[in-house]
């Protein structure tokens, strides 16, 4: 999945998030599994705000994202600030295909929920360990189950600003543990409605666990994505620092 006409009013409702704060606490994941600087590739990169924050870091820097849309955005950003060091990539995450390895990989704000189903998240971190280096580490965050059957469930959000209006509408799918978003964007500016669905995928804790073993990968260190302290029952995102498993002898 790969947002629409959403993409250019993402960061417009996006507002609240706390790009600093998440980009604080990424770099304070990475340190601690031994990287501070080289590549970093951020797979659904999105409109850019954490790719831009890896550059002005000095770190060498690939973002990756699937949506025409979002990638117009993300353009017309690095142009404006003139950030062309900063690489590009149109790419299906789970056909990640890179030139090289890469120190650092992430994925935020739940891209993995987006992907299609079990079997799309297994191809998403059979690639990452594919390119990442021996010493390399994985951060990325997932939407819990809690979340989607307690919190998003069947609930409807209104978004409401003087150059456009967003409606949201959730409709939870439990037996097949999805939920399916539907958004409406009223573009008052430009005079048009804009309609788009899109599903989000969620999975235990274990299965998670179980596909990343599958990948060669293995959990260093798993927090709470929110407020980046220990999980809880009611967890509403994990954060999960990973590693590649080395074998010994």
């Amino acid at each position: 999945m790969s947002y629409k006409e959403f993409s250019y009013f993402y960061d417009y409702f996006n507002y609240n998030a706390d790009y600093d704060k998440l980009f604080k606490n990424i770099i304070s994941l990475a340190k601690q599994g031994g990287v501070t600087n080289g590549i970093v590739c951020d797979l659904g990169c999105g409109t850019g705000e954490l790719a831009f924050r890896f550059n002005s870091a000095g770190f060498d820097v690939i973002a990756v994202d699937n949506s025409d849309e979002m990638l117009d955005v993300l353009f017309d950003k690095r142009d404006e600030i003139e950030a062309y060091n900063v690489q590009i990539l149109k790419q299906d995450i789970t056909q990640l295909d890179m030139f090289g390895t890469v120190d650092l990989f992430t994925c935020t704000f739940d891209t993995v929920n987006h992907l299609e189903g079990q079997r799309a998240v297994q191809k998403l971190f059979d690639r990452v360990s594919l390119f990442m280096d021996p010493d390399g580490v994985f951060i990325f965050d997932m939407n819990t189950r809690y979340k989607h059957i307690y919190v998003l469930k069947n609930e409807t959000f209104d978004f409401i600003d003087e150059e456009a209006d967003c409606h949201w509408q959730n409709t939870l799918y439990e037996s097949e543990n999805r939920t399916k978003i539907s958004i409406t964007i009223n573009d008052k500016h430009a005079g048009a409605v804009y309609s788009e669905e899109f599903f989000e995928y969620y999975y235990s804790l274990d299965t998670v666990l179980s596909m990343l073993e599958k990948a060669g990968l293995k959990v260093v260190k798993l927090i709470d994505g929110e407020s980046f302290k220990e999980v809880k029952e009611n967890t509403q995102r994990y954060m999960f620092m990973v590693k590649k498993e080395h074998n010994n002898g």
